[in-house]
């Protein structure tokens, strides 16, 4: 650790956003609490869509394999607001440091293998000059292999209404025919990535498209997915 780290350590001290004791720099968790976090995929099933809860909640008949850290719930529907909304950059590295765990401890399963690439579904380009920057990039960037990242596999052609305005009937007519892809993705596995799943209406459909290029199987790494009471 450099001197200056060691001096903003000093005067700015960071606590653990659950327990509140002190932290290491660069963390927001601490230990102890990332070690009792239990993810969905530590509970018996790497592929949720496998879970009979999670097969009457959604439909996505174009993904092969679902990973999701929980469901949205606090804490990490309460930090994914505040990141996506009030742009706190300290509850985006808490989500991220979960999502390290998680993906470090799938990677040592017997079944897990990494996807060839791994993608974003994109912003269109009012929102994102709205925003000023894509969450999900930011969310995933530090916790992936690099070289997985492709974030242009993607297009978004049409302007769709916001989905988190809208109901499961109402997404499933928005999305339509709204992404497209130039990539040539034969026998690729490719692996979309995303904050929420609330009726997995945009994952599928992007899905859809990557299978069109040529993929030959799509995962859907998410950080939370919505219980179906509260979509309505």
């Amino acid at each position: 650790m450099d001197a200056f780290t060691k001096a903003c350590a000093w005067l700015f001290p960071q606590h653990c956003k659950l327990c509140h004791q002190s932290l290491r720099p660069a963390q927001q968790l601490c230990d102890y609490c990332c070690a009792q976090f239990t993810a969905l995929t530590d509970q018996g099933e790497t592929n949720l869509l496998l879970r009979a809860d999670v097969q009457r909640q959604f439909s996505l008949p174009d993904v092969d394999h679902l990973v999701a850290l929980d469901w949205y719930r606090p804490p990490l529907s309460l930090w994914l607001k505040q990141f996506k909304y009030e742009q706190r950059p300290y509850c985006q590295r808490a989500v991220s440091q979960l999502l390290a765990q998680q993906f470090a401890r799938l990677s040592m399963t017997a079944t897990w293998s990494w996807p060839d690439t791994a993608t974003v579904i994109p912003l269109t380009p009012s929102r994102l000059v709205w925003r000023g920057f894509n969450q999900v990039v930011q969310l995933w960037q530090e916790v992936l292999p690099q070289s997985l990242f492709d974030v242009n596999i993607l297009d978004r052609r049409t302007s769709c209404r916001p989905q988190a305005k809208l109901n499961a009937q109402q997404r499933r007519r928005n999305l339509g025919h709204a992404f497209s892809t130039n990539k040539t993705l034969h026998n690729q596995h490719v692996a979309i990535i995303d904050d929420v799943l609330t009726t997995g209406s945009t994952i599928n459909a992007a899905a859809r498209v990557l299978k069109q290029a040529g993929a030959s199987s799509v995962s859907a790494w998410v950080v939370c997915l919505t219980p179906k009471e509260t979509v309505q």
